[in-house]
């Protein structure tokens, strides 16, 4: 020992020294074909758009979470992603100039918001659970709808995956996939099928920003977090959430992707949702707590789970 360090000598023949060895060589690299017919999952990765760019925002969550909480005192098993799926509806419903998809020479503008739901799969291509009509369902349909949505894709890739090994291996050969699946993404409606009009991913982390997707544009929020914020001049602890947007720069350019990250944040941060969720409540025959958020309906107090964190799954 000099100085308050320790040194550490290993003999050649010291059991220390035969485990940094071992460790050194570690196992053999692990290499496995990928079967023909799942070769077109990643021949899709290599025709799907790329975004553009991105745009990013801090989202006060406060009005979200209460309503979250007015849903669940309805016994309504909401989360942060229903809201997220709620909200994207009713911006694109009002602004249909930012709801839009260019396939090939042609600009689509859809007549419904069909939302796509990301949700983690057997495979590296996450299966999209696609929700039509988002926009013409309030909070009280659209969280079990979600759920019922959710478990009939899980199943429903199992069986595609098992189809896509048994017949779709008779395209041996990458180039006429990729071609195939260009010519596919340049109609509207396969796009429409396979994604929706406009995807949303959650991750469990502060931030994130999906670069590959099939659709115009798509939405990727955070966790919910406890942040320090600036409110009126003054530091506030709120529940907030990185929300990005990434487009196809074919179809939104820098200008009209932050207008849509903005609309999405304005129904977050207002009373519409909370509304929807109290008009859950009293269909559910009980009253509604509109004082302090943190109890229920009959001023109990709530513990919130996670520290205060979302997770994002849909269940």
């Amino acid at each position: 020992m000099v100085d308050g360090t320790h040194s550490l000598r290993l003999s050649p023949g010291s059991d220390a020294s035969g485990a940094l060895a071992s460790g050194a060589s570690s196992r053999p690299d692990r290499i496995e074909r990928i079967p023909l017919g799942l070769r077109w999952i990643n021949d899709a990765f290599d025709v799907a758009p790329t975004a553009g760019g991105f745009a990013m925002n801090l989202v006060d969550m406060t009005q979200a979470k209460l309503a979250r909480r007015i849903l669940r005192e309805a016994n309504l098993p909401a989360t942060i992603t229903h809201l997220l799926v709620r909200a994207c509806a009713l911006a694109l419903d009002r602004n249909p100039h930012l709801h839009q998809t260019v396939c090939g020479y042609d600009r689509v503008t859809p007549g419904s918001v069909d939302i796509g739901l990301s949700q983690a799969g057997q495979t590296t291509y996450a299966p999209v659970v696609v929700l039509p009509r988002v926009n013409r369902r309030a909070l009280s349909e659209l969280v079990p709808e979600i759920m019922l949505a959710c478990d009939a894709a899980m199943e429903r890739e199992l069986v595609d995956l098992a189809a896509m090994r048994r017949w779709l291996w008779i395209v041996p050969f990458g180039f006429l996939r990729r071609f195939v699946l260009r010519r596919l993404s340049a109609f509207f409606g396969f796009r429409k099928r396979l994604v929706g009009t406009f995807q949303v991913s959650v991750l469990p982390v502060d931030c994130f920003a999906p670069f590959l997707f099939y659709s115009g544009s798509v939405l990727a929020a955070g966790a919910l977090r406890d942040r320090v914020v600036a409110v009126d001049g003054h530091p506030v602890v709120r529940p907030t959430t990185w929300l990005s947007l990434c487009a196809d720069h074919g179809s939104l350019d820098g200008s009209r992707a932050a207008e849509l990250l903005e609309a999405i944040q304005a129904v977050l941060e207002g009373d519409e949702l909370v509304g929807e969720a109290r008009d859950a409540l009293r269909r559910a025959g009980r009253p509604a707590n509109d004082g302090d958020p943190s109890r229920d309906a009959s001023g109990a107090v709530v513990e919130e789970r996670g520290g205060g964190r979302e997770a994002p799954v849909v269940r």
